[in-house]
């Protein structure tokens, strides 16, 4: 009879191929596929699914939390001011991001 412990485990078809996560749709979720640029540690925004609006989105304070939605905006000037009110315009690449938006979020179904 053979011991569980010193047996190898069973072939598999998955065995030595990286395990390649897909984007997530859930906005909540770390790896959300539509994330348009991280401001901080846990500030963020992102497109919606439906592609109708920006969010600002705020990690919750524990490690494992999910992502909240704070505000939801549809011109970039309204999106770059909110943004500057909570002061997440620090730094100078994620301000450029901001900057480099369509004037209102409906422009990004037309490219």
């Amino acid at each position: 009879m053979t011991n569980p412990r010193n047996t190898p485990p069973p072939d598999s078809p998955s065995m030595g191929v990286a395990n390649v996560q897909t984007p997530s749709h859930r906005e909540r979720d770390d790896d959300y596929a539509y994330v348009v640029v991280q401001l901080t540690a846990r500030y963020r925004v992102i497109l919606c699914l439906q592609g109708l609006q920006w969010v600002i989105q705020k990690k919750e304070c524990s490690r494992s939390g999910h992502w909240r939605a704070e505000q939801y905006l549809t011109s970039r000037y309204s999106l770059i001011e909110a943004c500057g009110k909570r002061g997440l315009l620090s730094d100078a690449n994620a301000e450029a991001v901001l900057h480099a938006l369509p004037d209102h979020v409906r422009q990004i179904a037309k490219k």
